[in-house]
C-alpha cells in the first residue's frame, strides 16, 4: 500500500541524471523544500515521454513555490540520460532506483506493481513531501494515465502558501 498524507518520507541516495551528467541525490540534503517525487514507469514508453516533459513545462511555476522536481524509476542513469535528451531536455533530477532494485519504490509502496502487468516497473505515482519531509499528498495513477501537472502544482502553491494540502 502506498504512502499516505503524514507517513514520513522514507530517504534515499541514489544515483541521478542531472541534464547530460551523473550526479547523486538524497532526499534529506532538501529538507526546508518541497519536494515532488514524480515515479513514472519507464523511460522512452508513450505516456512518460509526455509526463516527465510536461513537468518540465511548469518547471519555473514549482521553483516559485519552492519545490524542487525529481523524476525516479527504475532505468539506468545512462538510460536517463539518453531518455532526458530524448525527451527534448530535462532540468530537474531524474533518479535510478536501480540498486538495490526498486528499493526506494518498495519502501515508498508502490513496488511491485498492483494496477499493472509490468512486474519489473514501480507503480506510475506521485508523492510531495513537504519542508519536514513528511508526504503531504499522493496519488497512484494508471499505467496509462498521464498526470495532471496543474493538480500537483495547485498542492504545492498550498503547500507553500502555508495551507494544508489535502491527501488523495
Amino acid at each position: 500500500m502506498a504512502l499516505k498524507a503524514g507517513d514520513a518520507a522514507p530517504n534515499f541516495k541514489l544515483k541521478a541524471a542531472i541534464g547530460d551528467k551523473q550526479g547523486e541525490f538524497q532526499l534529506s540534503d532538501h529538507k526546508g523544500k518541497t519536494v515532488v517525487l514524480l515515479f513514472y514507469a519507464l523511460d522512452f514508453t508513450p505516456v512518460c515521454q509526455n509526463e516527465l516533459p510536461a513537468f518540465q513545462q511548469h518547471a519555473s511555476d514549482f521553483a516559485v513555490a519552492n519545490a524542487e522536481l525529481v523524476g525516479i524509476n527504475t532505468d539506468t542513469v545512462f538510460s536517463h540520460i539518453a531518455f532526458q535528451k530524448a525527451v527534448g531536455g530535462i532540468t530537474y533530477p531524474i533518479v535510478a532506483d536501480r540498486w538495490p532494485y526498486a528499493e526506494v519504490a518498495k519502501s515508498y509502496g508502490i513496488f511491485p506493481p498492483t494496477s499493472h502487468p509490468v512486474a519489473f516497473s514501480n507503480e506510475r505515482a506521485i508523492f510531495v513531501v513537504d519542508k519536514e519531509g513528511k508526504i503531504a499528498w499522493s496519488k497512484v495513477y494508471e499505467l496509462g494515465q498521464l498526470p495532471d501537472v496543474k493538480e500537483v502544482l495547485e498542492v504545492v502553491k498550498k503547500l507553500a502558501s502555508g495551507s494544508a494540502a489535502a491527501a488523495s
